[in-house]
């Protein structure tokens, strides 16, 4: 298997780590509690809109219950893609659509999501490849414009 992206772990992320061994506290605690306020913060969001979970595909589960996506709804998703994303659409009843993507970004556009809206369509999942944005202004507009909610994997370029 060739690694394409591969997190960058070092002395730094190893004391971090190191410390909350040592606090011999292992779920969520004062240091997830104070990485919640540093992100809301940096965010420019109420502490009340951030929370973090255990990995993204939690995130993306949770995402479907939230929105009230299910049997019937359609949810567009790019072709390339990380199969967590697919399980929970599919795990509530709902029906991934795939589009294509750039070549070049591996990131789906406007284009290429609008051309497979339909009336079942109620969401976009984007995955933003590599931590490599998508063209988030004109995919949230197109999104406001039919009423669609989006849902962002970004767990590769949370910043």
């Amino acid at each position: 298997m060739i690694n394409i992206y591969q997190p960058s772990l070092g002395k730094e992320e190893l004391k971090a780590i190191e410390k909350v061994f040592k606090s011999n506290w292992l779920g969520k605690g004062k240091l997830t509690e104070q990485f919640t306020e540093n992100m809301a913060s940096k965010l420019n969001v109420d502490r009340n809109n951030v929370e973090t979970i255990s990995c993204c595909t939690e995130g993306l589960f949770q995402s479907m219950k939230l929105l009230d996506i299910g049997k019937g709804d359609e949810v567009i998703i790019p072709s390339i893609h990380f199969i967590g994303a697919i399980n929970a659409i599919k795990s509530c009843g709902a029906t991934p659509v795939f589009c294509d993507v750039d070549k070049r970004t591996l990131n789906t556009s406007y284009n290429y999501i609008e051309e497979k809206i339909t009336k079942n369509t109620k969401a976009v999942m984007l995955l933003h490849y590599g931590g490599v944005p998508c063209d988030l202004e004109e995919i949230e507009k197109l999104c406001k414009s039919n009423n669609l909610k989006l849902i962002e994997d970004n767990a590769n370029s949370p910043l």
